[in-house]
């Protein structure tokens, strides 16, 4: 605090305010300065105290590593490697592990399902399709104005909360103008995707199921003669949303398919071989319901229409034109090529015209085949030489069928299911000369091939010593006491070793860091023996390293010949250091494993030491938070004195500012009274003149 009043020894020539700072700080360095040393000396103290506090917490924690005996638990594994080079599985161990020898054989992994929906134009746009289904036992509600993409949003809202369906819904554009819904189980298992369509066949709609018939004995033969009863009188059918004629007493399983597809759904005829015997059957990737027509029901149930499955579908690849012969009447396979018209026009075939076909098969394995027209050459045998399995379309890994539909549509159709590279044109050269011509008109892509079925959703199966364990995982940790299998790769028939053993070097290197620790602490000791350092010759400090060499030379007579340490390879050596002979610990480790445990253990070396170290640095209570308290408690007061001993310096420098002040206050007084006195008594002179 100042007066507020600036004289400064401007009446007394005295420089009275260097004065009084003068006597504040002599003041005081006197009676403060003093206690702010010893408040820096507690500081660093206290800094010693935390820091060896950190070091005897590291050496309880290698104490209670050999004290709790994982240390001369630990095992290692080791496995032999494939004969063909792959990595098929990991292992580890934990200390319950028990060393031997196992043969493993990893017959499949855990895969994660996935399946794939129906091919959409535009997944934001309407479905127009309504109904409900499940999936893992949680209902999916859809309403016609829902899209492929309000689908997907649906189901993902169900995969949340305490019991999600762990079924996760996206939609993957494979290519402009063509999406579809997959849904992927998000835990690998058999139990894969669990779907249950509703009443209104919404995922059959959606493309996940196929809609399949009964099994008949012919894929072209009317089905009424097939199956040898008589069938339902004509009516349509609904599928997937089209309306479908059906006359099961003329129609075939094929002509069925055929109308299908004409309608933009997807069917196909399949052929299933059984004890040598093969039966057909329609496969429909649409919803099939009745209409209104009175002999509808019948003709599906006539068909044995079921849910069906996730069978992958074929690629079909049709004419854009419809074929007929020269009067008019639906091509067949024995229409001459040279009478055959398009879409009504005649296409004016020629004897010696030469057809060239080119394309590529389902795996993209190209195929050029070509036929000079001859005079009773026939839809046949253009149908031959696509068909040729030395150089067409029938040959190859993934070979295509063609043929002429009930509907005068060529078509080519992929054997296999999945996604196909299936594509062929078909070029007619003139024999009279000029530029090949598209006579049979553009080719494209009828039903596009697809998985329904992905990734099949499997358990991991593993032979462990010949005995067969399946998991829902590829990491499997039940099969062998503390062993954990985390399986790579599959390779059925192939036998590797596994191997666990004890783990010598895990146990050296707990030995070793518990022998490092001690030294930290000796070290730390022996570094504030120094004149000046903080802890010089303090005697807690001296006692607590003492009860930690005490804890070392911990007898246990328990542990039979091996009762001291240094019997096991740790001496002290004369500057107190701990010292480890690793050759001595090995042998004991390898002869007598138990004993080690012992003398480290509760009642040995690392319960005496834990206990020590309890004793140092438990929270609180324990010898070094004590210290710190005290030093704490020392330095609060001590600071508490300076608080009030600079209070009292600030009051004296104000008590000595004022009396200095006052003193420039009457000295100026004085020299004004003065100088009034001397000017009175110069004036008296000059009268009396």
């Amino acid at each position: 605090m100042g007066t507020g009043i600036g004289i400064g020894g401007l009446a007394s020539g005295v420089q009275w305010r260097d004065l009084v700072e003068s006597i504040i700080t002599a003041e005081r360095a006197r009676n403060i300065g003093r206690l702010e040393t010893q408040v820096s000396d507690a500081g660093r103290r206290r800094t010693q105290w935390q820091e060896f506090e950190k070091l005897v917490r590291r050496l309880d924690d290698t104490a209670t590593a050999l004290r709790s005996g994982t240390a001369w638990r630990g095992v290692g594994t080791a496995v032999s490697p494939s004969p063909s080079g792959r990595a098929l599985f990991a292992a580890t161990a934990s200390s319950a592990a028990t060393p031997g020898a196992y043969a493993v054989e990893v017959v499949d992994l855990a895969r994660a399902a996935k399946l794939s929906g129906g091919v959409v134009a535009d997944p934001a746009a309407a479905l127009g399709r309504a109904g409900s289904f499940t999936v893992a036992g949680q209902t999916v509600t859809v309403t016609a104005g829902d899209s492929l993409n309000a689908v997907r949003d649906r189901i993902n809202a169900l995969n949340t909360g305490g019991t999600p369906t762990r079924v996760s819904a996206s939609v993957l554009t494979s290519a402009t103008g063509a999406s579809r819904l997959i849904l992927s189980a998000d835990q690998a298992g058999r139990g894969g995707v669990a779907l249950v369509d509703g009443s209104e066949g919404v995922l059959r709609d959606l493309g996940f199921l196929d809609s399949r018939s009964r099994t008949v004995s012919s894929a072209t033969q009317a089905i009424a003669a097939a199956l040898g009863v008589t069938m339902p009188p004509p009516s349509t059918i609904e599928v997937g949303g089209r309306t479908i004629a059906v006359d099961l007493t003329t129609d075939s399983l094929a002509s069925i398919a055929a109308r299908i597809r004409a309608a933009g759904v997807q069917a196909e005829v399949q052929a299933e071989t059984s004890g040598g015997t093969t039966q057909f059957r329609l496969s429909v990737g649409a919803n099939v319901r009745a209409t209104a027509d009175a002999n509808s029901a019948a003709n599906l149930a006539a068909l044995g229409i079921t849910e069906g499955t996730r069978a992958s579908v074929r690629q079909v690849v049709a004419s854009g034109g419809v074929f007929t012969d020269a009067g008019g009447a639906t091509a067949t396979g024995g229409t001459l090529l040279t009478s055959l018209r398009r879409d009504g026009t005649a296409m004016n075939l020629q004897v010696g015209d030469a057809i060239n076909v080119t394309g590529t098969r389902g795996d993209g394995s190209t195929v050029t085949v070509g036929l000079t027209v001859g005079a009773s050459d026939t839809l046949d045998t253009l149908l031959a030489r696509l068909d040729d399995p030395s150089g067409g379309f029938g040959g190859g890994a993934r070979p295509a069928s063609a043929s002429i539909g009930p509907d005068g549509r060529l078509r080519l159709e992929d054997a296999t299911g999945g996604d196909s590279r299936l594509a062929f044109t078909i070029a007619v050269a003139p024999v009279s000369g000029g530029p090949a011509t598209p006579a049979f008109g553009t080719m494209a892509v009828e039903t596009t091939g697809r998985a329904r079925e992905l990734v099949r959703g499997s358990d991991a199966q593993v032979r462990v010593d010949g005995v067969l364990v399946t998991r829902p995982s590829n990491t499997i940790g039940d099969a062998l006491p503390g062993v954990t299998l985390s399986l790579q790769q599959a390779e059925p028939g192939t036998t590797v070793d596994l191997t666990v053993t004890r783990d010598q070097e895990s146990s050296l290197k707990a030995v070793r860091d518990f022998v490092s620790a001690y030294n930290d602490v000796v070290s730390f000791q022996n570094g504030q023996q120094v004149e000046g350092q903080p802890l010089a010759l303090d005697s807690t400090l001296r006692r607590i390293v003492n009860s930690f060499t005490g804890a070392l030379r911990t007898q246990v007579t328990a542990a039979g010949a091996f009762d001291r340490g240094t019997l096991v390879g740790m001496t002290l050596s004369r500057t107190g250091r701990l010292e480890l002979d690793e050759a001595k610990l090995r042998s004991v480790m390898s002869s007598d494993l138990p004993a080690l445990e012992t003398l480290f253990g509760a009642a040995g070396i690392g319960g005496a030491m834990r206990t020590a170290t309890q004793e140092a640095t438990r929270f609180g209570t324990g010898t070094i938070s004590s210290q710190i308290t005290s030093i704490d408690t020392s330095t609060g007061r001590t600071r508490s004195r300076i608080t009030v001993l600079q209070q009292r310096l600030d009051e004296r420098r104000e008590a000595l500012i004022r009396q200095f002040t006052a003193m420039e206050q009457s000295l100026s007084q004085l020299q004004s009274q003065g100088n009034q006195l001397a000017s009175a008594v110069a004036g008296l002179r000059g009268t009396t003149r």
